[in-house]
């Protein structure tokens, strides 16, 4: 009597089986199994915070720029840390905030999502920092919030793209600096408006062929 083929081999089912118990594992935690989401992954997100000042007006305008169609924005309030891993392809806005600030402020939003975040693995994505700064009110901790977001992204196993030269940029100290390049873009919202346009387009350019080469 022949054996009916039910389409999945033993190695198949068996296969199954360990991945429906690594998803069940990983929900229990609160993580994604990044293993199986590969493939599904959306090519690029935007999210920042705070809204409704520069931050929020450089995040839009980085969305006009790379494409509205193309990229997908979301403020950090209103969605989980989760939905940081519907993409391969990450760039984080976020304004330049002391560590003491982001760990203990309840009123900073990035200090609400952090411990999430942190449960997360980012490992096989590629993230951009846009930080922004003010060079002359606080030139010893010029962008430092954006030094700290580089090291939790790279805590969390992601690529870290889109550093810069220091050149044109006046300061006296800052966290965001490693190897002598920033670790991402810095604006200077306050005193540098007419900069930021010029300094987001020669970023992108640099950028956007990191993310596609995925």
């Amino acid at each position: 009597m022949e054996r009916k083929d039910t389409g999945k081999s033993s190695k198949q089912k068996s296969t199954q089986k360990e991945n429906e118990a690594l998803r069940l594992t990983a929900d229990l935690e609160g993580n994604y199994l990044l293993e199986e989401r590969v493939s599904d992954l959306k090519w690029l997100g935007i999210f920042y915070a705070p809204t409704g000042g520069s931050v929020h007006r450089v995040a839009k305008i980085l969305k006009r720029k790379i494409g509205a169609k193309r990229v997908e924005m979301f403020y950090i309030s209103e969605i989980p840390a989760t939905r940081l891993l519907d993409y391969k392809n990450i760039i984080i806005v976020c304004s330049s905030l002391g560590r003491s600030t982001w760990e203990r402020e309840q009123r900073d939003q990035w200090a609400k999502f952090f411990p999430a975040m942190r449960k997360l693995s980012l490992r096989d994505r590629r993230v951009a920092l846009v930080g922004l700064g003010d060079h002359v009110t606080y030139p010893a901790n010029f962008v430092d919030g954006m030094g700290y977001m580089a090291e939790l992204v790279t805590q969390l196993g992601a690529e870290l793209v889109g550093k810069t030269s220091t050149d044109g940029y006046v300061f006296s100290g800052s966290a965001a600096i490693v190897d002598n390049l920033f670790v991402g873009l810095p604006l200077d919202e306050d005193y540098e408006s007419e900069k930021t346009e010029p300094r987001l387009d020669k970023w992108l350019s640099l950028v956007l062929p990191e993310f596609e080469d995925i």
